[in-house]
């Protein structure tokens, strides 16, 4: 199914590429779909979906929620390319930490990815926050953190306030280079531990964007947004 999403005026019927969809499926937690949400913000030539999973109305209902996860991942990607239709420029992106999968079900999705176009998977092992961790740092064999509420603890401390995405997002070429040149196995889908693949999306987002948009996003656009939070937080306190 191709949705038509812009027209042009003198050929009305004829639908009109102006930016390219990046729809990403997380597993729910917060730091991936507060880091994501940012880059909507960058430039017209991308929209940023993002696919969220665990805190859903429907994913809480009786007998729902015991569901496997690659099949409840598979079920929400399928139902969301069915009601927003994808055309051959989209692209879609598993984000997975690998300690929430077991082997046999990460290469599953990895063989679907590989008869798909455009469907992607990006593993972090064992979490999300080692892709954070790069932003900051380059040797993670330093870190002491093993477990994903010890990756977790750590990035809190490498900004005051913890972690927040507007103060990791100004580093995401950092990023790519870091968890690029730490990867040992460049070819294959599944990183070793303390590695991910998170640069692969960091990478294809950047080269839409362009890095002229980018840095007037971190200078221009990103402290507009800033303030905008702080202001609404002080009129609905409730909401904070």
């Amino acid at each position: 199914m191709h949705k038509k999403r812009g027209y042009n005026r003198e050929m009305p019927l004829v639908p009109v590429r102006d930016y390219r969809l990046f729809a990403i499926a997380c597993e729910g937690n917060k730091a991936e779909p507060e880091y994501f949400d940012l880059f909507r913000y960058m430039s017209g030539k991308i929209k940023v979906d993002i696919i969220d999973y665990e805190e859903t109305e429907e994913r809480n209902k009786p007998g729902v929620q015991h569901r496997s996860a690659p099949k409840w991942v598979l079920d929400k990607a399928v139902k969301y390319i069915d009601i927003e239709g994808l055309i051959d420029e989209d692209t879609l992106w598993f984000v997975i930490d690998v300690d929430r999968w077991d082997k046999e079900q990460l290469r599953n999705i990895a063989q679907l990815c590989d008869d798909k176009a455009n469907w992607h998977i990006i593993l972090s092992n064992p979490c999300f926050e080692v892709w954070l961790y790069f932003h900051k740092k380059a040797n993670i064999v330093d870190s002491i953190s093993r477990t994903c509420q010890e990756f977790k603890r750590e990035i809190s401390t490498f900004e005051r306030g913890g972690y927040h995405p507007s103060k990791f997002i100004p580093d995401l070429e950092t990023a790519i280079a870091n968890a690029k040149a730490t990867d040992n196995n460049k070819d294959y889908y599944f990183p070793e531990f303390k590695e991910t693949k998170l640069y692969l999306l960091g990478k294809a987002l950047l080269e839409v964007i362009g890095r002229k948009s980018f840095e007037e996003f971190i200078t221009i656009r990103l402290p507009q947004l800033l303030a905008q939070k702080k202001r609404q937080g002080q009129n609905n306190p409730s909401s904070a």
